[in-house]
Parts: structure tokens; sequence; C-alpha cells
């Protein structure tokens, strides 16, 4: 008995809304006493009070505007808070971001694969400039600036896969 008083205690005080969408929907007044060791009582029915508190009783008349918080409670929770609303934004800064970083990667995977083509037609014609019969200046000097051609693209295929991997590391 003393918990279901607590209880009621605890429910009249701080949930009121509760009341008014449970058992007190159906009753047009409530009576609210407390006995001799503390506990508060609830009822909807006057005849359930004990006689000896029946002096003491607080009687609530059940109207409209009981119902209105939890009216308001209900457009509260619809609307979404402040806090949710920033963690939303959060979220698709975080997923625009993401996209971002996807669209770069698949843009420097484009670049290493044109740079590949790129290395390997220039290494076959430096294979066909090495084979050739005529060693002259001129031959020499085609070599020289294939090789450094290839040089250059191994270098900017690395740059380029490692800007790849810092994004593959950063999603």
């Amino acid at each position: 008995m003393i918990r279901i008083g607590i209880i009621a205690v605890l429910l009249w005080l701080f949930f009121p809304w509760f009341f008014s969408l449970s058992f007190l929907s159906f009753a047009k007044e409530v009576y609210r006493w407390t006995d001799e060791k503390g506990d508060v009582h609830l009822t909807d029915d006057f005849s359930k009070i004990p006689a000896q508190f029946k002096d003491k009783v607080e009687k609530t008349e059940m109207t409209e505007e009981v119902t209105k918080p939890t009216e308001k409670r209900s457009e509260k929770t619809s609307k979404p808070s402040a806090k949710s609303k920033l963690r939303s934004d959060k979220t698709k800064e975080d997923l625009e971001a993401y996209d971002k970083k996807i669209k770069e990667k698949k843009s420097i995977e484009t670049k290493i694969e044109k740079l590949e083509e790129e290395l390997k037609s220039t290494e076959k014609e430096l294979e066909t400039v090495k084979d050739s019969l005529v060693h002259n200046r001129k031959r020499q000097a085609k070599e020289d600036k294939l090789k450094l051609k290839i040089k250059d693209l191994k270098k900017q295929i690395a740059d380029l896969e490692k800007q790849a991997d810092r994004i593959r590391r950063s999603l």
C-alpha cells in the first residue's frame, strides 16, 4: 500500500498529463488526500475515502484545461528539437563530406589510370628507340627525353596514389 501511495504521489506531482489520459478522462472529479504515514492517495470515487480523511480531501475538477498541457506536449514532441536539428545538420554535412571524398578519390583513380596508360606507351616507345640500329645524338636525346618523361609519370602516379590512400583512410 505504501508503494502504491508513493507511486501515486510521483505520478500526481510529475506526470499530471498521465492522469488526464488514463482514468481521469473518465472522471470529472479527482480526490486527493494524505494519510497519517504521509502517503498521498488519489481516487475518483468519494465513497472510497476513509472517514477520518474526508475533511482533508483536495478535490480537483477535471476540465478541458487539464488536457491542454498534454496537447501542447504532443505538439512539442512532433517538432524536432534544436539538438536533433543540429545532429541532423551534422549528419548531412558528414554525408556531403563523404560524398565529396568519394568523388575526389574516383577522380584521382581516373587520373592514375590515364597516367599508367601514358607510361606504358612511353616505355614501349623507349624500347623501340633503344632497339633501333642507328646510334646518333638524335636517338640519344630522344631516349633521354623519354626516360625523363617516364620518371615524371611515375612520380605523378606515386603522388596521386598517396592522395587516394589518404582519402581511403579518412573514409
